[in-house]
C-alpha cells in the first residue's frame, strides 16, 4: 500500500480493532471527552495492555486525515492491508474451493470500504486491487470496512497481466461482470475456484482486464436501470457464490 501506518477512526471501527489487540500500537482519545463509551473502549484497551494517549482535537484531526473520529483513533502497528505472503505463494496454499474478489480500479473510498465489509462477510480468500489504479486503503476505507479488513489478505498489484495469467495458472476461473453481458450470473457455475471481476464505479473493467476473463455475465434487472452501484454489485456476486455453494453442504 502507499501508507506503512493504518488508523482506525471513530467508536465502530475502533472497536472491531480492538477485537483484535496484536494490530494495534497505540488508542488516541480526546482529552475533553468524558463519556461511558469513551471510557469502555479505554478499559477495554488497557485490558489489553495497548497503550493509551490522550490527545487534543488538533493531534486527532491531523491523526485522521480529515476522517469523523469521535475522539477515538487506533493507529495500527502495521498496514492492515499488507498481506503476510506474496499472491502467489499466497494462492498456493489455499485449501477447498478458493473464491477470489478483484477490484479493477474502484475510486472511491465509500465504495471500496463496502467492497472490502461484504467480501469479509462473504469469506472471500482473498481481495486483489490493482496499485495507484484505483482507491488506496485509507483511514476511511478502514472505517467504512466496520472491521472487515481485518478478516481479509488484500493485496495490491502493479503488474496486472501477471496477476490475471497467476489466477489462471492456480487453476482459478475468472468471472468478470458487465452489464451488456449476453449470460446473467445466475447461470454460472459458482462453485469451482472461482475470481470474481468488478470494475471501476464509470467505466467497468479495464479492457484489458475483460480481455483475461474466461468468462462474462451480467447481473440481471427488471427495472429501468441496469447498472447498480459497484458495492451493491459485489454484495450480489459474492453472496451468489457463496448460495452455491452451500446448497451443496
Amino acid at each position: 500500500m502507499n501508507t506503512t501506518v493504518s488508523t482506525s477512526c471513530g467508536f465502530h471501527a475502533v472497536q472491531n480493532a480492538l477485537n483484535h489487540p496484536e494490530t494495534v500500537e497505540v488508542l488516541l482519545y480526546d482529552v475533553e471527552r468524558n463519556d461511558l463509551r469513551l471510557k469502555e473502549l479505554i478499559e477495554q484497551a488497557r485490558r489489553s495492555q495497548i497503550q493509551i494517549r490522550a490527545s487534543g482535537k488538533k493531534e486527532l484531526d491531523k491523526a485522521s486525515a480529515g476522517v469523523r473520529h469521535q475522539g477515538v483513533i487506533i493507529i495500527h502497528t502495521t498496514d492492515l492491508a499488507k498481506p503476510s505472503l506474496p499472491l502467489e505463494e499466497y494462492l498456493t496454499q489455499l485449501e477447498a474451493v478458493p473464491l477470489l474478489l478483484v477490484l479493477d480500479g474502484v475510486q472511491d473510498p465509500q465504495n471500496l470500504g463496502a467492497c472490502l465489509r461484504t467480501a469479509a462477510a462473504a469469506g472471500v480468500d482473498g481481495v486483489i486491487l490493482p496499485r495507484k489504479k484505483g482507491c488506496d486503503i485509507t483511514a476511511t476505507v478502514i472505517r467504512v470496512a466496520a472491521g472487515g479488513i481485518s478478516h481479509l489478505s488484500v493485496f495490491e498489484e502493479s503488474n496486472w497481466n501477471r496477476v490475471m495469467t497467476t489466477l489462471k495458472n492456480s487453476g482459478l476461473w475468472i468471472v468478470g461482470t458487465d452489464e451488456r453481458a449476453e449470460n446473467d450470473i445466475y447461470s454460472m457455475d459458482l462453485v469451482r475456484p472461482v475470481a470474481l471481476v468488478l470494475g471501476a464505479e464509470d467505466k467497468g473493467m479495464r479492457r484489458l482486464t475483460r480481455k483475461q476473463c474466461d468468462q462474462v455475465v451480467r447481473i440481471p434487472a427488471v427495472g429501468g436501470i441496469h447498472s447498480l452501484n459497484v458495492s451493491v454489485a459485489t454484495g450480489i456476486a459474492l453472496f451468489e457464490a457463496l448460495r452455491q455453494r452451500r446448497a451443496l453442504l
